[in-house]
């Protein structure tokens, strides 16, 4: 029966799975952003929205549907077919809210939802009331279906792509995911449609012209222009919630932020609180982990050397406790720059972050799933980290926990930084305090000028000045030194502590100054310049030690001096005779230290005295025994020298007796050295010979086998004769079998011209065979000449090598004898050696003792001419002395 389509209904129709599609995609967004609370509430409304967009679709297309008789609908079933539709609706739209869509989720969601939304048009079309039965074509049946899967799983593939897609830029993507989706849902449909077939059941009901029913339009408008409402209402509220929610979401940011502001000025005033170093980081670690919500949280010091321990630590119950662990991190040096340049490293999971085997032992030793680590930086210098750790299982570290974790890591090095310099303040402190107990507490005065004041006043001084000067420190100060200066104060002096002072450099001098009371004092004074950061004197701080004790000490030790000295000059006037020879005088004895001294020269001149008496008396004993005995004495050296004489010529003789031993001994060692070359050389020849002799039998028996090689190479070249004989008789037994055939070939004619050219071939294979064969014969015969010859030649070298070896076995038996006579000839020559070394080593000894005999005679001739020439000078130094000691005055 023939069908018509009401096309503007049709166009209503596609019109309505468009939107119903924009919408479906919409409320996906929605329901995937709204909380658990508000999520049933939008997924139940935008099933059923979405559900009777499309059912609203599928109605209209239906209503777009005329035949050529009354037609009606059961408005029951029309209902009913409404149901499918929520449902496929509800199932899509809780998919595609979901987090995670897999393959398997989609095509089964794809399949139910496609069932669902046949089974909605088929419903429909059961709703249809006419005159006629119903059939379809079972193709276009199934092709309908899998039209509705197909277009379910893409529909639900880009609702769940779309749903978390937000602003201007998503209204284009989402236009042409409708359209597409549209155009496959009425594809659907139509597709269906086409797989109805109507047959009458009461001919007379039908109209040759058909005609439009204006009731159906109608309503299929209204229904259009309700669906049309109801979808727009739809995205109405969806717009209305999307804009109330971003609104929320901004001021949940803005409280969170709040919130997080608030906790960053709470931690950093608690952190602040103290000034403290153990304190700040103990805070540090307890606010952090408490903000965070982390099982540990650490502070981590860098030594010099880039290892580091554990100074403050946070942890949760049940964790391990690290404080004061020393951690060895072979890879600090992967990120050291990244922390210089104060970045923070997250790390959500340490099994997924990419680290060795061992930085990752390293984090399990500690429980570590995942942490942030962020720099600490005192005074521009990286010396610790903040480190979070997360224990129990890995953490998605938000970006405002990392950006509040940096901003505190800040805090916290600015706080360290204060409380270092607070403790080196505290330090500086107490060295002052120290200086200023010293400065109280030194003996010495010590003042501070202003050098930046052309008088140069004093603007401090200690205790010690008023106690030496009498000067309190209200009227020393703003007067300038010089006020301590008098009448008798040295002026070169003064010039040369003026000259320092212009000059900026250090100087020692002293002089003498006066007190308050006008009495004076001897004071050493020091003075020392004070620079700035730039170098320039600011200051000038002297030190002034009274010696006045001192000073006095030397004045009287000067005096005592020029005492002694008077004394001391009497005393040398009063020995001076003493000195002319006159041994007579005697020095006053006066008390005091010269007195001791005139008594002890008193005491040397006497004693003086006594020994030139005893020395002229010697004199006159030793010039009488002189003369007597001068005689005995020059006969005594005249003997010594005859024997010198007699013993000088007996050693001569010796020493030739041993140069010619010495040359015998000589001559045998190099005999010695001769027979032991000889043996040598021939051992070495005979080792030469051995090799020969093994070599030529090694020879002999290589030329043995090659002899066997070469006979069985004959012999295998006469068995490969035959052979090549039997080659030949084939090849001439196969040429003529191809003559035979190509005269056979020749009685078939044009059949037979293929199989003519191949017997052609064969018999051109043959000659070539019969040739190759007469070569290989032609080969064989030339190589059993050869070798016979070869075979010839070789035995006749055997035979040569055989008489070769056994001439050189006799030179062998020859050389053996030789090496026996030669090393019976070197025992000989040792024999020999040995001797005249014992010969030569005797004479060498006599020679020796007849050489110390010699030396001692002459040693004795010697000692005589000595003897006799200091009696000599002995007589003349008598002479002398009795001259000498003559001048002396002893009162004899």
């Amino acid at each position: 029966m023939n069908s018509t389509h009401d096309l503007r209904l049709v166009a209503l129709s596609i019109a309505i799975a468009v939107l119903a599609s924009y919408t479906a995609l919409d409320l996906a967004a929605r329901v995937t952003a709204a909380k658990a609370g508000a999520r049933l509430a939008w997924l139940i409304g935008g099933a059923i929205v979405m559900g009777i967009g499309i059912w609203s679709m599928h109605f209209v297309a239906m209503l777009a549907f005329s035949l050529a008789m009354p037609m009606s609908y059961d408005m029951l079933t029309v209902l009913v077919s409404m149901l499918p539709a929520i449902l496929a609706s509800g199932g899509a739209l809780f998919l595609a809210s979901r987090p995670i869509l897999s393959v398997w989720q989609l095509l089964i969601g794809g399949i139910l939802m496609g069932i669902g939304i046949a089974s909605m048009h088929y419903i429909g079309m059961l709703a249809m009331r006419m005159e006629a039965i119903t059939r379809y074509d079972p193709l276009l049946f199934v092709l309908s279906c899998a039209i509705a899967i197909g277009a379910s799983i893409v529909a639900l593939w880009i609702a769940f792509q779309l749903r978390m897609q937000t602003g201007k830029t998503l209204w284009w993507p989402k236009i042409g995911s409708a359209l597409v989706m549209g155009s496959a849902i009425a594809g659907m449909h139509y597709t269906g449609m086409a797989a109805a077939r109507f047959t009458p059941t009461n001919p007379r009901v039908i109209s040759a012209t058909g005609g439009t029913n204006y009731s159906l339009t109608w309503l299929a408008v209204s229904i259009g222009i309700s669906t049309f409402v109801i979808l727009g209402f739809a995205l109405l509220t969806s717009l209305v919630d999307r804009r109330l929610t971003a609104q929320t979401k901004i001021l949940e940011q803005q409280e969170a932020e709040a919130k997080r502001s608030q906790l960053f000025i709470e931690i950093t005033l608690q952190i602040r609180r103290s000034l403290n170093l153990d304190d700040v980081m103990n805070t540090t670690v307890h606010e952090v982990r408490q903000a965070l919500k982390a099982d540990r949280v650490v502070i981590y010091r860098f030594n010099p050397d880039w290892t580091g321990n554990i100074i403050a630590e946070s942890v949760a119950a049940g964790w391990m406790k690290t404080l004061g662990k020393t951690v060895n991190d072979p890879f600090r040096e992967n990120y050291i720059e990244m922390y210089k340049n104060g970045r923070v490293r997250a790390t959500n999971n340490v099994y997924k972050a990419g680290f060795t085997e061992c930085h990752r032992e390293i984090l399990e030793d500690f429980q570590i799933k995942a942490n942030l680590v962020a720099p600490i930086i005192n005074n521009s210098q990286l010396v610790s980290l903040l480190c979070v750790h997360q224990c129990s299982q890995p953490r998605y570290w938000q970006k405002h926990e990392i950006d509040l974790f940096k901003q505190l890591a800040i805090q916290v090095g600015i706080a360290l930084e204060q409380a270092s310099l607070l403790h080196e303040l505290e330090q500086t402190q107490k060295v002052l305090r120290l200086r200023d107990r010293a400065i109280a507490a030194a003996s010495s005065a010590i003042f501070i000028t202003d050098s930046r004041h052309p008088e140069n006043p004093i603007i401090f001084c200690n205790a010690a000045f008023e106690k030496i000067t009498g000067y309190s420190l209200e009227e020393a100060l703003g007067r300038d030194y010089k006020f301590l200066q008098g009448i008798d104060t040295d002026l070169a002096t003064v010039q040369q502590l003026n000259h320092a002072i212009r000059d900026a450099s250090e100087c020692q001098v002293v002089l003498k100054s006066y007190r308050k009371d006008g009495s004076s004092f001897w004071g050493e004074l020091t003075i020392s310049p004070v620079r700035d950061a730039f170098g320039k004197v600011i200051n000038f701080i002297g030190v002034l030690a009274e010696i006045t004790s001192r000073k006095q000490g030397e004045e009287e030790l000067k005096r005592s001096k020029e005492h002694l000295q008077s004394q001391l000059l009497k005393l040398v006037t009063d020995v001076q005779k003493a000195s002319q020879g006159d041994l007579t005088v005697r020095s006053e004895i006066i008390n005091g230290e010269i007195g001791v001294l005139a008594d002890v020269v008193n005491s040397i001149i006497e004693n003086l005295q006594q020994i030139v008496i005893q020395v002229k008396k010697a004199a006159r004993q030793v010039n009488v025994s002189v003369s007597n005995n001068s005689d005995v004495i020059q006969q005594l050296a005249k003997n010594a020298f005859l024997r010198t004489e007699e013993i000088s010529y007996a050693l001569e003789e010796v020493d030739k007796m041993n140069l010619w031993i010495q040359s015998v001994v000589d001559t045998a060692r190099q005999a010695e050295v001769a027979a032991g070359t000889a043996s040598n050389k021939a051992e070495i020849a005979k080792v030469a010979v051995d090799y020969t002799v093994e070599s030529i039998w090694n020879l002999q028996q290589t030329v043995t086998e090659i002899v066997n090689k070469v006979r069985h190479l004959s012999e295998s070249a006469q068995n490969i004769s035959p052979v090549a004989s039997s080659i030949k008789q084939i090849a001439l037994q196969t040429n003529l079998l191809a003559t035979d055939a190509g005269v056979e070939t020749a009685w078939m004619g044009h059949e037979g011209r293929s199989f003519a050219l191949l017997v052609e071939q064969i018999s051109q294979l043959a000659i070539q065979s019969v040739k190759a064969t007469e070569e290989i014969q032609h080969i064989l015969k030339t190589v059993e000449l050869e070798t016979s010859e070869v075979v010839k030649t070789i035995e006749l070298g055997t035979t040569e090598v055989v008489e070769r070896a056994n001439f050189v076995q006799n030179t062998k038996l020859s050389l053996e004898h030789i090496i026996d006579t030669s090393h019976q000839i070197n025992r000989l020559v040792q024999s020999i050696s040995k001797a005249t070394g014992s010969q030569a080593k005797t004479s060498q000894a006599i020679a020796s003792l007849m050489q110390q005999i010699a030396d001692t005679s002459k040693h004795t001739l010697n000692s005589s001419s000595i003897v006799s020439s200091s009696l000599q000078q002995t007589v003349e130094l008598t002479v002398q002395l009795q001259e000498f000691v003559s001048a002396f005055k002893t009162e004899e």
